[in-house]
């Protein structure tokens, strides 16, 4: 993830506003903080690893990674990292979503963040090994573009701003993920059926691309066809001097020709892959969900055992993700089941890669959430919405992908503790989870039999237990036999992703979904005779949000409910078994070839690609190299800007200058901050200033602030005097200066995102200085200016000019303690809150020398 000068202006916006919180009022949504994590730091070569998780195999694990993913990078970069890099790895994306080290908001589709000021890689560990490692390395290409750009080539940080995103994430991406890409093909093919693939200008220009997915496709083409020794050039130029330029002074010709060969390459790769007939956009079943009832995205479907109901989540009501309740057989929408914005205690929906589960007899529906920093079990009745459980899972801060047992008892999920994935059960009599794998591989995705005796899962057991070679481990199925605990792998598809199982009514048949031959579709293996059908045939495929997100579900009497991508959206199909086209296949046929973004040669040094297929045969870092050191504070700056510019002005009032600086600092984790502004407008006595400290390592947000801030004014006053005989008109201008000192107290108590409780206070002294600029005229006997005699300028004590205007000037005290119940669960528009609530109720008192009511 990207976007770092927007970044920085929402970290000092918001600090500032903390600050000012006991001045003025403001709404906004908390990040809550439900931990107070002790971070340990794992010093490697080359990076510095601020952890806190329990599981020390895990983490080296993860150093090693770091450091091989160092060295792949560096052959593209040639660039070496002098300083160690910082990385802070969080146990869990719900703890993720609480850093301190990023302000703003973390959604559930961030998998992670590098910040440029102190270039850190701020990520969690994922559910599956092989997302944990992908998220890593794509993370650090952005580090080591910091690095190049900033420190090596010091391109100022605006240049760097204008950097396409796509140019940004798609490199961040080809260097983690190389080439064979099953699921970006997939958004390429869509973009070819569609008539829609884009030039550089429309990637550039247009929101309607995904950068990652279109960018990752152009640096493969751009390595494939000039070689990876390109990339680094190119990127660089742009980053000097534009896209456009970049291109011209790298290649040798314009964006426009680098267009319409990307757009050559796809159409050359892709097209032969389509069938004369079309049979691979003639979809089974009947369209239900789309976005004439609902929306774009459309997904994690379930439905109900008895095959009458669909939940699926949307953004239908353009709010954000709710979940619904529709027909299975028509579609028609029912009612919506939950809402984030109607429900203060869910955060968030676990909609990216988790679906629910339905209760045996169809009448309770069971999802994970997003509450109070973890994931929580939520199920609610269906015929009258009420919420009839919502439970933490005991250790299992994190887990999604529910199943519900057959006798009802019980519900199994894939969650993770201490970075290690496996499969839990919760029991509703006992309230007790149940740990039913444990070991290294990553468990995922359960799905229990109609007659109860068996569990299936994805898993990347069979993968590393093959000693796979490659940055990313395919993932298998395997089945948990409930009476006996044992293992068995399902040998189909060795290679390929083979995902979101689903049994058959009858026990008997698995349907699952693979990529086995680059594309997506529909599969079922019968557990008996082991025969293995294909049931789609699709030129796009069958798939959620990300290639791990739910696109099947399986009713018993095997309706089968599956999300169709196409026209870059996600719609829902009911089809019966008996529609789909079943043809035999063989469980060793795997051919990826639709998997490869264009062109499929390398005329080029293949660096990348031939590094990603052998990320394990990397010498590993020997763990002697790895070793804990005290965790510092280490403070940096976060953000320094000037506040006006810079300037000096000379006038009859004499000389003045004008400019001022705003920066922040905060250690590495971002749990304490220091804002400072320091500005001057005219003599030095106009020097004014604030610095404050904001505590953020707990769940109570306090603070401190000290200032001191000059205000201006100034009247006119005109008198006549005489001077030994003589009378003099006098023009007087009064410059009338209030000084605010203070010193400040702030602490604020988030309850939930949508609610805190504020508490205030600030003691002020007011004191005042004049000068007073005078011009001599003469006057005659008769009252008539003779000319000019001259000017002076003089200190007068501000007493003296009390009568002048009416009010006292003398210095005073005053007290202030505020208290506030402020609500907020809005959902921003372009210009305002298009919907949930806002409120701020609360009170005020000022009190010392002058007393005001509350």
């Amino acid at each position: 993830m990207n976007n770092f000068l927007k970044k920085a202006t929402l970290v000092l916006s918001i600090a500032l506003l903390g600050v000012t919180a006991s001045k003025a009022q403001y709404f906004g949504q908390n990040k809550v903080r439900y931990k107070n994590e002790k971070f340990k730091v794992m010093e490697t070569p080359h990076f510095d690893i601020y952890y806190y998780l329990k599981n020390d195999k895990v983490v080296k694990k993860f150093a090693q990674d770091a450091e091989t993913w160092y060295k792949m990078h560096q052959e593209i970069f040639r660039d070496t990292f002098f300083k160690k890099n910082p990385i802070i790895l969080y146990n869990n994306h719900p703890d993720f979503q609480q850093t301190t080290a990023l302000q703003g908001e973390i959604g559930v589709g961030t998998g992670g963040v590098t910040e440029a000021f102190k270039n850190r890689v701020i990520m969690p560990v994922m559910e599956l090994g092989s997302q944990t490692r992908h998220v890593l390395g794509h993370e650090l290409v952005h580090a080591f573009q910091y690095h190049i750009l900033l420190e090596k080539d010091s391109i100022p940080l605006e240049s760097i701003g204008q950097t396409p995103l796509w140019m940004i994430e798609g490199m961040a991406e080809y260097l983690s993920v190389g080439k064979k890409d099953a699921f970006t093909s997939m958004w390429m093919r869509d973009a070819l059926l569609n008539r829609d693939i884009p030039s550089l200008k429309d990637l550039t220009n247009s929101n309607k691309y995904f950068p990652y997915r279109y960018g990752q496709a152009f640096w493969t083409f751009v390595g494939s066809l000039y070689g990876d020794t390109t990339i680094v050039p190119l990127f660089k130029a742009t980053a000097k001097f534009g896209y456009e330029n970049g291109i011209r002074y790298t290649l040798g010709y314009d964006d426009r020709a680098l267009s319409g060969l990307w757009k050559n390459a796809i159409e050359q790769h892709y097209r032969p892959m389509l069938k004369a007939d079309s049979s691979q956009i003639k979809i089974s079943g009947t369209k239900i969900i789309d976005n004439k009832n609902a929306g774009n995205m459309n997904v994690a479907p379930a439905i109900s055992p008895d095959g009458k109901y669909l939940s699926f989540l949307s953004e239908k009501d353009l709010f954000g993700i709710d979940l619904f309740l529709a027909d299975a057989k028509t579609g028609k929408i029912i009612k919506k089941l939950s809402s984030q914005v109607s429900s203060s205690h869910i955060d968030d929906f676990n909609f990216l890669e988790s679906a629910g589960a339905w209760s045996p007899d169809s009448k309770k529906f069971a999802f994970s959430i997003f509450s109070k920093g973890r994931n929580k079990l939520l199920v609610i009745d269906i015929a009258n919405g009420k919420t009839l459980l919502n439970a933490s899972m005991d250790k299992v801060e994190q887990f999604g992908n529910l199943t519900w047992s057959p006798n009802g008892k019980d519900i199994a999920f894939s969650g993770m503790v201490e970075g290690q994935s496996d499969i839990f059960s919760y029991n509703f009599d006992t309230k007790q989870v149940t740990q039913i794998t444990d070991d290294e591989y990553s468990d995922y995705a359960p799905s229990y039999s109609p007659d109860g005796k068996k569990i299936v899962f994805s898993s990347d057991r069979a993968a590393v237990q093959s000693g796979n070679l490659a940055a990313v481990n395919p993932i298998n199925l395997t089945i948990y036999d409930i009476e006996t605990k044992r293992l068995s792998n399902v040998p189909v598809f060795a290679g390929a992703n083979n995902l979101n199982a689903q049994f058959s009514g009858d026990s008997k048949r698995i349907f699952f979904l693979s990529n086995r031959d680059g594309f997506r579709n529909l599969y079922e293996y019968n557990l008996e005779n082991k025969n293995l059908k294909q049931l789609t045939d699709y030129f796009t495929g069958i798939s959620g949000i990300t290639e791990f997100s739910p696109a099947i579900t399986v009713s018993r009497n095997d309706d089968i409910i599956y999300s169709y991508y196409r026209y870059q959206r996600y719609t829902l199909y009911n089809s019966p078994y008996s529609n789909f086209k079943a043809k035999d296949v063989n469980a060793n046929d795997v051919n990826f070839d639709a998997a490869i973004l264009p062109p499929k040669e390398n005329m080029g040094v293949n660096v990348v690609n031939s590094n990603l297929g052998n990320f394990n045969r990397f010498e590993r870092t020997h763990l002697d190299s790895l070793r804990n050191i005290p965790y510092r504070p280490k403070f940096r700056l976060d953000y320094l800007a000037n506040s006006g510019g810079v300037g000096v002005s000379t006038s009859r009032f004499g000389t003045g200058m004008q400019g001022g600086v705003m920066g922040m600092f905060s250690d590495i984790v971002g749990q304490n901050q220091i804002v400072a502004n320091l500005a001057i407008n005219g003599e030095i006595q106009d020097f004014g200033g604030m610095a404050a400290y904001i505590n953020q390592a707990s769940r109570i947000n306090w603070g401190g602030a000290v200032s001191h801030i000059p205000y201006i004014t100034g009247f006119l006053s005109r008198d006549i005097v005489d001077q030994e005989g003589t009378e003099y008109l006098v023009d007087r201008t009064n410059i009338l200066r209030t000084f605010e000192d203070q010193v400040q107290l702030f602490a604020a108590y988030p309850f939930n995102k949508a609610h805190r409780f504020e508490l205030g206070g600030a003691v002020s002294r007011y004191s005042y200085s004049v000068t007073r600029f005078n011009n001599y005229y003469q006057l005659d006997a008769n009252g008539n200016i003779l000319g000019f005699s001259g000017s002076d300028r003089e200190r007068v004590k501000a007493e003296e000019i009390e009568s002048s205007l009416g009010t006292p000037l003398r210095p005073f005290n005053i007290f202030q303690t505020n208290a506030y119940f402020v609500g907020d669960n809005s959902i921003f528009g372009v210009t305002a809150p298009l919907d949930g609530f806002r409120y701020r109720i609360g009170t005020e008192r000022y009190f010392g020398d002058f007393n005001l009511p509350p």
